[in-house]
């Protein structure tokens, strides 16, 4: 694995990242890895512990289940987790009151335009606070999206890639919010308009097609039948129910360097890494996870809670927005 080329920026911006995971130095710590790893991740997230001074050990657990042996763990302050989607098992191989980040991002190149800033986790818990505050979220647009969901009693959740405190798990790069409506409180209209993304297909939506929701459930679809026939077969194969009640709205706020904004059909923007987080984009789904009906991402809605905006025409608004701080962090990243 070390014959592979280091990244520099990569390392340096997953070194910034555990630092604000306060990862310490002289204390040890441990990736995980398997065959499927990109080994230029491993390095990466190795030199990374070694620059702010941690004691890497690196665990492939391909090799172990090979064996059959357990690992011997010296007890880690921080875990670098890059088994994408098995947390379960990364989980189960370390002490519980280790920080654990498990890096989502699957090759180095993903990590291009990521700015490691505590002004996003401190974004990401003030829009949290909004939603526990609020009575109703109402997303809009030009286009004839007006939806409205009931906050009274609905869960939350929230991703800022943070693992700051021992025992805590962390997805990074992630930055976001997200509610379920309140049982039976969704009703209006959403409409999917060329350049919003089908996820998790990562398609661009070609043609206007206008969704009904009434009381929590999808009640109507209406658009060309190049789209709406896809869309009903998708549905319907999913075999359950619960793939037309409206499950989750989620707000992007990971702020991604770019060097221009995305054109409206930019090629291979749409399946890019981490495009539900992105900046200002919502992502309206139904289904039951992590079962998924249909999963819409807009990228220029209007979002306010109790009729004070959030998100204005795909940009963040407020306490939302990131502060004089994060912005320098951005104009002058690492």
């Amino acid at each position: 694995m070390n014959s592979e080329a280091i990244d520099r920026r990569a390392v340096e911006v997953l070194a910034r990242q555990l630092e604000l995971c306060r990862a310490t130095p002289g204390r040890p710590a441990t990736v995980l890895a398997d065959d499927a790893t990109d080994h230029a991740l491993v390095n990466t997230s190795v030199h990374a512990l070694e620059q702010i001074g941690a004691i890497p050990r690196t665990i492939s657990i391909d090799d172990l289940h090979r064996s059959g042996a357990d690992p011997d763990l010296t007890t880690p302050e921080i875990v670098v987790n890059l088994l994408n989607g098995y947390s379960g098992t990364a989980e189960s191989l370390v002490f519980s009151n280790a920080r654990m980040l498990s890096v989502v991002a699957p090759t180095t190149g993903d990590l291009r335009g990521v700015v490691p800033h505590v002004g996003l986790s401190r974004r990401v818990k003030r829009g949290l606070d909004l939603l526990a505050a609020g009575q109703e979220l109402h997303v809009s647009d030009s286009r004839g999206t007006d939806l409205r969901i009931g906050l009274k009693g609905a869960r939350r959740w929230k991703h800022d890639g943070l693992a700051s405190a021992p025992g805590m798990v962390a997805e990074w790069p992630r930055g976001m919010i997200g509610t379920a409506p309140a049982a039976g409180t969704a009703n209006g209209t959403m409409v999917m308009s060329p350049g919003d993304i089908w996820l998790p297909m990562g398609w661009y939506a070609r043609s206007p097609v206008t969704f009904t929701i009434e009381g929590g459930r999808l009640a109507g679809i209406e658009g060309p039948r190049s789209e709406t026939d896809a869309i009903r077969a998708h549905l319907a194969s999913v075999g359950s129910p619960s793939a037309y009640r409206l499950d989750a709205v989620e707000i992007g706020l990971l702020w991604i360097d770019r060097p221009r904004p995305p054109a409206l059909f930019e090629p291979s923007f749409a399946d890019s890494f981490g495009i539900a987080d992105r900046y200002g984009h919502v992502v309206i789904a139904t289904g039951d996870y992590p079962t998924v009906g249909i999963a819409c991402c807009l990228r220029s809605a209007t979002v306010a809670v109790d009729e004070v905006a959030a998100v204005r025409s795909g940009r963040p608004q407020g306490e939302l927005a990131p502060d004089v701080y994060e912005q320098a962090a951005h104009r002058h990243p690492l």
